[in-house]
């Protein structure tokens, strides 16, 4: 019987690094004084994160791992890009749609090809 290795405990730190992303990109400027928190950016980055959190039980093998690296590498290259070396107050609206677009992309293929068997 062959075995398949278990990526929750990665899938776990992929999310924490995820909420971590969406920390950064709800935090935005308050004049000189201080930060306020965005709340539409944080929902929109922490999104893919939650409902990553709920296939961790469904998916299995490296496709946990891909999916997660993928939704990872998407938010981070985005609010890398409008956080921190270009922002304007998300005038450009990347940041809201670009993390649930690889969300749809991402989790639908790996479901699709990673679905454990049932009783499993």
């Amino acid at each position: 019987m062959m075995t398949i290795p278990d990526y929750r405990a990665a899938a776990a730190l992929i999310i924490l690094l995820g909420c971590a992303a969406a920390a950064i990109a709800a935090l935005v400027p308050f004049y000189t004084v201080g930060y306020k928190v965005d709340a539409i950016a944080l929902a929109a980055v922490l999104t893919p994160f939650v409902v990553y959190g709920m296939f961790i039980e469904d998916l299995r093998g490296p496709w946990l791992l891909a999916s997660g690296v993928v939704l990872l590498g998407a938010t981070l290259a985005v609010v890398i890009d409008e956080r921190v070396l270009n922002y304007d107050g998300y005038r450009d609206a990347t940041l809201y749609w670009v993390p649930l677009l690889a969300l749809a992309i991402a989790l639908p293929i790996a479901y699709v090809f990673g679905k454990r068997a049932p009783y499993t």
